[in-house]
């Protein structure tokens, strides 16, 4: 039996970046910038995107370095929502994992000229897998902030 999904507990991770919502949100659905971030620990080798279709029922596949392994994972999921510069939402899910797709949904708020809140929710995680997600969106964030603030 695969292990219990909890709907209603979710992961969320905020933080402003210095940069403007249309900067930050191509940050989320270009190809070569998402390798330079996206779900990768940091002092490892960028991404590999394999694919990126960034629209509603688009695909995307990432391959990643695990820091501690020395793995390969593949990170893949379903756009499920698009609405640049302001919302994306996609499905979540690796290779290796032992649990059905998560949800991952992006919200973008400017708060001046050249700042961004970004509020990250990441939904339908086992609950052993919720920390250790909030650490890495975390990390990513902070790789984020050097791509997008640079």
């Amino acid at each position: 039996m695969p292990p219990r999904v909890h709907p209603s507990a979710a992961v969320q991770v905020r933080r402003t970046f210095k940069a403007p919502a249309d900067l930050v949100f191509k940050a989320w659905t270009d190809a070569s910038m998402m390798s330079q971030w996206f779900a990768r620990a940091p002092d490892t080798p960028p991404g590999i995107v394999i694919h990126n279709d960034p629209r509603p029922g688009g695909v995307y596949v990432v391959d990643v370095f695990g820091k501690m392994d020395g793995l390969t994972y593949r990170m893949q999921g379903t756009y499920t929502e698009v609405q640049p510069p302001t919302r994306l939402a996609f499905t979540w899910w690796y290779d290796r994992a032992d649990y059905g797709p998560s949800l991952v949904t992006i919200e973008l708020r400017p708060v001046g000229p050249n700042a961004t809140e970004v509020i990250l929710t990441h939904e339908q995680l086992p609950e052993r897998m919720q920390e250790g997600h909030r650490k890495g969106w975390e990390e990513c964030f902070d790789m984020l902030s050097r791509l997008v603030e640079s």
